[in-house]
């Protein structure tokens, strides 16, 4: 695997034949919840090795599937209009994604186990991060969800269980219930 840093809004990610089957990034395709995953999992990677953080920004992939394996160009875009995201997201050739945290307020540790367990078998080798918090009679799960293009939610399985909550309500219910997890959430309640 290569991390090769064009400027500080670009990078070239290599992948061998090998790295490509193992990240399921080969087929030119990153629309499943798995294939997102282990992009970020590349990007994360860049980040630590040459220091490329998207923070916060779209970005464009373009996937060039090889006979040798994988290319990969991600450019940070910043903020693109809705209008430019659309004409950019239907190109065969290239993927808009999107990184955010979520959370959902569940009325019961039964939801919350149920919605843990349709997450992990929607995603089942791949981590996710994710922390469960507790309040009064009431869970919250605190989840990185990654989107492609216009998509909002990444587990729609989640929202058949519980309510998802605003941001200005995100903050208040990390500050102010009790962390049950560290990280590992769905992992944990989706065991139970």
């Amino acid at each position: 695997m290569e991390f090769l840093l064009i400027g500080e809004s670009k990078i070239k990610i290599v992948l061998n034949k090998d790295e490509s089957l193992e990240y399921n990034l080969g087929s030119n395709n990153i629309s499943s919840a798995e294939a997102r995953r282990a992009f970020w999992c590349l990007i994360n990677m860049a980040r630590e090795k040459v220091g490329f953080d998207p923070a916060g920004d779209k970005l464009l992939i373009q996937l060039y599937p090889m006979k040798e394996g994988t290319e990969i160009f991600v450019t940070k875009l910043g903020i693109l209009p809705d209008s430019s995201a659309r004409l950019v997201s239907r190109s065969n050739k290239i993927s808009l994604l999107s990184r955010k945290r979520s959370i959902y307020c569940f009325d019961s540790l039964e939801n919350l186990i149920r919605a843990s367990k349709a997450v992990r078998n929607s995603c089942r080798d791949i981590p996710i991060d994710s922390d469960v918090y507790l309040s009064a009679d009431r869970y919250f799960l605190s989840i990185e969800e990654y989107g492609k293009g216009g998509e909002t939610v990444e587990f729609p399985c989640i929202l058949e269980f519980a309510t998802p909550l605003t941001a200005d309500l995100s903050a208040y219910i990390t500050e102010h219930s009790s962390r049950l997890t560290d990280g590992d959430g769905i992992e944990r309640f989706s065991l139970l």
